[in-house]
């Protein structure tokens, strides 16, 4: 019985900690996500570097869901904590001469659209619309490790 005990309790132990690795802990100084400012090519280069997944947004100031995703679903803690820390992430802004040409690399046409690629620039999810924040939490622990082979 005893061991019965015992192994019960470790398959407890070893569920829950697989299941907290998934689980990110919002960082007090993180209220909103760290966005890249380098150009495309840049983000590319880091993510390499770094071996970190690359989210891009596909974005522009006349488009509500835009704002409402960068409002709503970047500034939550948890949200703000993954892109920052475990991605590098930018927003494309479409009115600009190079948000365009990297909008037409990826046939971008209607925003938000958010592309996530791996370390290498492969595509990996495109998300169209406004998406809350507990739905992204789940789209990017999905993408630990990217490294396309």
């Amino acid at each position: 019985m005893k061991l019965f005990s015992l192994i019960s309790n470790l398959l407890l132990f070893l569920n829950y900690s697989i299941k907290a690795q998934d689980k990110v802990t919002p960082i007090d100084n993180i209220l909103e996500a760290t966005f890249f400012q380098g150009t495309y090519q840049d983000v590319l280069l880091e993510a390499k570097r770094l071996h970190k997944p690359i989210f891009l947004t596909f974005s522009a100031s006349w488009c509500q869901p835009c704002q409402k995703l960068e409002a709503e679903s970047f500034s939550e803690p948890e949200v703000a904590s993954l892109l920052s820390l475990r991605y590098i992430a930018k927003i494309v802004d479409v009115e600009q001469f190079v948000g365009m040409d990297v909008a037409d690399i990826y046939k971008v046409s209607e925003y938000p659209i958010t592309i996530i690629l791996d370390e290498r620039g492969k595509e990996l999810e495109r998300l169209k619309g406004f998406f809350p924040p507990e739905y992204l939490i789940k789209t990017l622990l999905k993408y630990k490790k990217t490294t396309s082979k």
